[in-house]
């Protein structure tokens, strides 16, 4: 089982309280795969709470497994719940297909 993380749009405040670049709010994706041939992903958006002085991250110290361990953290159980999902929909795929009427029929011209 592998998971791999991408994360787009830091949204960062300029200050809250005392603190300076501040993130709150992260768009993510999760992606998941048991063999790595085939990904499904999960896509969301965490908010997350005011930030605590005594434990915050400066921006700028702020690494990829930091922002897993806050995204896992502030999802909480639903966490287990996204797990789930994307092992469900590994083992059960769903494709994409053209919509049937924009299927254009094929002639054969002689």
């Amino acid at each position: 089982m592998t998971y791999s993380w991408t994360f787009k749009n830091l949204n960062v405040a300029a200050h809250q309280g005392d603190l300076s670049d501040v993130v709150v709010s992260v768009d993510y994706r999760v992606g998941y795969t048991a063999d790595r041939t085939r990904w499904v992903y999960h896509y969301g958006t965490v908010s997350f709470a005011p930030a605590d002085e005594s434990v915050f991250t400066p921006f700028a110290d702020i690494t990829e497994d930091d922002m897993i361990n806050f995204v896992q953290q502030t999802l909480g159980d639903e966490w287990a719940a996204i797990q789930a999902q994307l092992q469900a929909a590994y083992v059960n795929p769903v494709t994409t297909r053209t919509l049937p009427w924009t299927v254009k029929p094929s002639y054969d011209v002689e």
